[in-house]
């Protein structure tokens, strides 16, 4: 997704006879937009399609795949209290997703225990941001360590799971589309631009490849049409010796995100990381702020009538909510005006640095909440403008 990769061992030519340790290995070609656009070829010891049983899968939390909030959503500013949510399970069992559209949805986890079988998105690519916590991530492509503060990205169709000792706190983020570095950031030729905010050296592919015993043979887990079924193998379908290509998980930290500064208040477009059909995702880490003389460098406030907002406050002083604790997030719909609390705007004039970590999706077609997300909710947010009591 990045540029050229290469782990492991593979064929001298594509599609020509290859063997390892005197056996002649399976060609996985592993393609996007159907032949046409980014692939990668795995050589695996035996092909991924000798399954035994596949059956639905329903979980028990209702949360993962979501399910739409029930009633007429009413035109409101909107406080998630994601703490709320409480520690437990694997991945999947501890998911909700919060909201939703064609395009993308977004949600949280906090698993307690590390996840047995394999997940595989069939819907869309997925971005896991580790708020809290450390692991690694084992996917078909080899396996990923990450630490608090990495973005974490599985391409639709990877199967993946999270080994970790501690519980993580996740921001996830699933989009069906064109998901990945955004293009004005890369030349014609692929390669990032000198002005974009990271280097290729920033981004960490599979450091090794996934090497389970042979005893182990986990299920698969698979979601399509938002809808799970559960998948079995006589064995470990993806004992992978080597591949190439340019389609494959990867790793990315905040802290190496390069910020951009100016003299007066920039538009949060320029906090962009990654971007999808029909979405962006910003991120807002520790920078100078503006520095002209009298400069608010709190955001103004605006009607930005083509898109609704949603934002994962991680840590730190937030420049521009009161009543807005770590891990809360927030949804600004496009068709009312929304931006800082007054006295927040204020505050700001004469503020040299900020300390804040967040990250941002911002949509252009409307996102509807689902159930899951009701059951956080801050009734009070949206009236939380006119009064000095919100906390």
């Amino acid at each position: 997704m990045i540029d050229y990769r290469r782990l492991g061992v593979v064929s001298e030519k594509p599609h020509t006879v290859f063997e390892h340790e005197g056996k002649m290995v399976a060609e996985h070609v592993f393609t996007r937009d159907g032949f046409s656009d980014l692939y990668s070829i795995l050589y695996q010891k035996r092909a991924p399609t000798h399954e035994v049983k596949v059956q639905p899968l329903q979980l028990s939390n209702f949360g993962f795949p979501h399910h739409p909030s029930e009633g007429e959503e009413l035109l409101m500013r909107r406080h998630i209290k994601s703490p709320k949510l409480q520690i437990g399970g694997q991945l999947l069992e501890s998911r909700k997703t919060l909201f939703f559209n064609d395009d993308c949805t977004v949600g949280i986890a906090r698993p307690k225990t590390p996840s047995q079988e394999f997940f595989i998105n069939g819907d869309a690519d997925e971005l896991y941001f580790v708020a809290e916590g450390a692991g690694t991530l084992q996917t078909i492509f080899g396996e990923i360590d990450f630490k608090e503060g990495d973005y974490l990205f599985v391409p639709k169709g990877v199967a993946s799971r999270l080994q970790f000792k501690d519980p993580l706190y996740l921001f996830i983020v699933e989009g069906t589309k064109e998901f990945g570095i955004p293009r004005e950031f890369r030349l014609a030729q692929g390669q990032l631009r000198l002005d974009a905010p990271f280097t290729h050296r920033d981004f960490r592919s599979p450091s090794r490849l996934l090497n389970l015993p042979d005893t182990e043979n986990p299920a698969f887990i698979v979601k399509k049409h938002n809808r799970l079924s559960k998948h079995e193998y006589t064995e470990f379908p993806y004992r992978v010796i080597g591949w190439d290509g340019w389609c494959y998980p990867f790793a990315f930290s905040i802290h190496a995100y390069q910020p951009k500064t100016s003299s007066h208040h920039l538009p949060p477009t320029i906090h962009t990381v990654f971007a999808g059909r029909g979405f962006y995702m910003m991120n807002f880490v520790p920078r100078i702020l503006d520095y002209a003389k009298n400069a608010i460098p709190c955001p103004y406030p605006h009607s930005s009538v083509d898109c609704d907002e949603i934002l994962f406050y991680v840590k730190g002083e937030f420049t521009s909510r009161k009543g807005i604790g770590q891990y809360s997030i927030s949804y600004h719909p496009c068709g009312i005006p929304h931006g800082p609390h007054p006295e927040k705007y204020e505050m700001s004039v004469g503020a040299r640095e900020t300390n804040e970590l967040a990250v941002m999706v911002d949509t252009f077609a409307p996102l509807k909440m689902t159930k899951a997300a009701a059951a956080f909710e801050d009734d009070s947010y949206h009236y939380s403008w006119n009064t000095k009591e919100y906390l």
